[in-house]
């Protein structure tokens, strides 16, 4: 006992010992005395939001927007671990930060959650600041904030990740909410084709492996995914060896697009007082995917058109043959 108490005495009396020791013991302390140091653990809010005796419903107003909404406060689990903050490195009180010194049942109405000043100030800033927004803001549109984008498909608390594959699906639905035309020129399209089919990996294109995702530029300037300097680059990503022929692709087809040919009806009606409409279309390489298009809707309507008359003449002739008491036998 006595070599014991002469151990502890040596350990006290080393100021290095003594450094080790106060921290140990304000470690000690800290976790089990102090709430403010340590946030609450994810299973402290799941406990409660997993149970609708404890969690129901709410109505919520959109702060940017103003829109209103009845949202579940009730979790997925599943769906959460799944979604871009489901992991261990994440907790609920990082993006409901008023909740950070409050333990037990807390207040309904929280602060609005805040993706950018906290972690995602870059790509906001992209996006903010992008020609995009610039362009909607004048045209009178509201610019969609991010969890307009990044919602995940129950509810927008479970962002997905980037290359999930309901994000991709929905991606295309979002930016076809806004260009229409686009939208539909894109199922013409082979990539559109197979999106529409449930297929949406990362070796299909959708809008945003195009376009880019938060600086989008039109493709006329320099800088954009698909500008003269990038596009090889943007389409080599999942086609190794494009060149300047393959960027020819038609990304939008307007074949099937009935304001392209009234167009190009009013551009040959009005040739002589300005020339330069038609021969703009002309040199299009829509007109060749048109051209294409057109004859093969006359091969089909020829055939059809011909099947059905000769399908016509026999069943008339039938009729007229049991009229005159013949046998009906058309050859």
């Amino acid at each position: 006992m006595a070599s014991l108490i002469k151990a502890f005495k040596a350990v006290i009396c080393n100021k290095s010992h003594k450094l080790i020791l106060f921290s140990c013991l304000f470690v000690f302390i800290s976790t089990f005395y102090s709430n403010n140091l340590f946030s609450q653990e994810n299973s402290d809010c799941i406990e409660c939001h997993i149970d609708p005796s404890k969690c129901d419903v709410k109505v919520r107003v959109d702060h940017v927007t103003g829109d209103v909404e009845i949202v579940s406060m009730i979790v997925d689990e599943e769906a959460y671990a799944k979604s871009a903050h489901g992991g261990e490195d994440f907790y609920c009180v990082d993006c409901h930060a008023d909740l950070e010194d409050i333990e037990g049942e807390h207040y309904p109405n929280l602060q609005p959650v805040d993706c950018i000043t906290f972690c995602h100030d870059d790509p906001a800033a992209e996006y903010l600041e992008s020609k995009h927004v610039s362009l909607m803001k004048e045209n009178g549109v509201q610019p969609p904030t991010c969890k307009h984008c990044h919602a995940g498909e129950k509810s927008k608390r479970d962002t997905p990740r980037a290359k999930d594959l309901a994000h991709r699906a929905d991606t295309i639905e979002k930016c076809g909410g806004c260009h229409e035309e686009y939208y539909h020129s894109y199922r013409n399209n082979l990539h559109g084709q197979v999106t529409a089919l449930g297929h949406f990996d990362t070796d299909i294109a959708t809008c945003v492996d195009c376009h880019g995702m938060h600086t989008i530029l039109h493709s006329t300037e320099p800088e954009s995914t698909l500008g003269s300097q990038n596009v090889i680059e943007t389409c080599g990503t999942c086609h190794p060896g494009a060149n300047d022929s393959f960027v020819k692709h038609i990304a939008h087809p307007q074949y099937k697009n009935i304001v392209y040919y009234k167009s190009a009806v009013a551009a040959i009606l009005n040739i002589r007082k300005d020339p330069d409409q038609i021969w703009s279309i002309i040199k299009s390489p829509q007109i060749i995917l048109t051209i294409l298009f057109i004859m093969y809707v006359g091969i089909l309507l020829q055939t059809f058109a011909g099947f059905g008359m000769h399908s016509l003449l026999s069943w008339l002739g039938t009729i007229l043959d049991e009229r005159k008491g013949k046998d009906s036998k058309h050859d």
